[in-house]
């Protein structure tokens, strides 16, 4: 029997006997070599449905590009047909009227022309 630390005694408790863990790195090395299969087969996996997603998606693409021109020609209007132009150069002028003389330029005039009121507001 021990004593405690408030001095009540005790039975000593039975020895505990420590049994040596068996060796579990094998099995944790051969679990985590298959979690790594598992992992580059859903990788593969992923990729191929991403491809296949995309290559759908490119298809999906062209139709409706394809809808969509049909739809811009069907709705455009109709382009009207050019019909040939003609041009018919004008004769030279032959001799016509004499020209008139030009009137004599007016001579300035010694009076000083009015003053016009100009607006205060518009200077």
């Amino acid at each position: 029997m021990s004593t405690c630390n408030l001095g009540f005694e005790h039975e000593d408790p039975e020895p505990v006997i420590v049994e040596e863990a068996p060796d579990l790195e094998p099995a944790a090395e051969a679990e985590v070599r298959i979690a790594e299969i598992q992992a580059g087969r859903d990788v593969a996996v992923a990729k191929i449905e991403h491809r296949a997603i995309d290559e759908d998606t490119v298809a999906v693409i062209a139709g409706l590009r394809a809808e969509n021109e049909a739809l811009r020609a069907a709705a455009a209007p109709p382009e009207q047909e050019q019909e040939a132009v003609v041009v018919v150069a004008d004769p030279e002028p032959g001799p016509g009227p004499a020209a008139e003389p030009e009137p004599p330029a007016a001579e300035p005039s010694a009076e000083p022309e009015a003053r016009k009121r100009k607006n205060a507001w518009w200077g």
